[in-house]
């Protein structure tokens, strides 16, 4: 298999992962509806955007790879895409309110550390479209 099909398929599983982490809140914390809400639209656009914008990420390094698109086109945007994920994430986090974080019950003290998670899974989106931008280009 070539770099690039490992690339895009890398890049594929990376953003499936980050859609999952981001949204493992929503779906594990039970009961908290006020909290996980709060906690969900912290920043300009809150963390669904970050899902939205992942799972549409994963499609384009699906459809590079099909011939569904121009290959050095979707290289290009999933560039631009990991940049934007990963400057979400990272206004996302700072925006989190602090009574917001800590207030979930001692069940939930995981999600304390779910920032660095998703911070650290948007960044091996990036990544890996710049790993996939480079043996497109190459």
């Amino acid at each position: 298999m070539e770099r690039r099909q490992v690339a895009s398929r890398m890049g594929a599983l990376a953003c499936l992962i980050t859609a999952i982490v981001a949204a493992a809140p929503f779906v594990l914390v039970d009961g908290y509806t006020q909290l996980v809400g709060a906690y969900y639209a912290a920043g300009p656009v809150g963390l669904t955007a970050v899902v939205a914008f992942t799972l549409v990420g994963a499609v384009g390094f699906a459809s590079a790879e099909r011939g569904n698109v121009d290959p050095e086109t979707m290289a290009g945007a999933l560039v631009v895409l990991g940049v934007v994920v990963v400057g979400l994430v990272g206004l996302w986090w700072a925006s989190i309110d602090q009574t917001v974080l800590y207030s979930f019950p001692r069940e939930y003290r995981w999600i304390e550390w779910h920032p660095i998670v998703v911070a650290v899974a948007s960044i091996t989106v990036l990544v890996t479209a710049g790993a996939y931008a480079r043996s497109v280009l190459a």
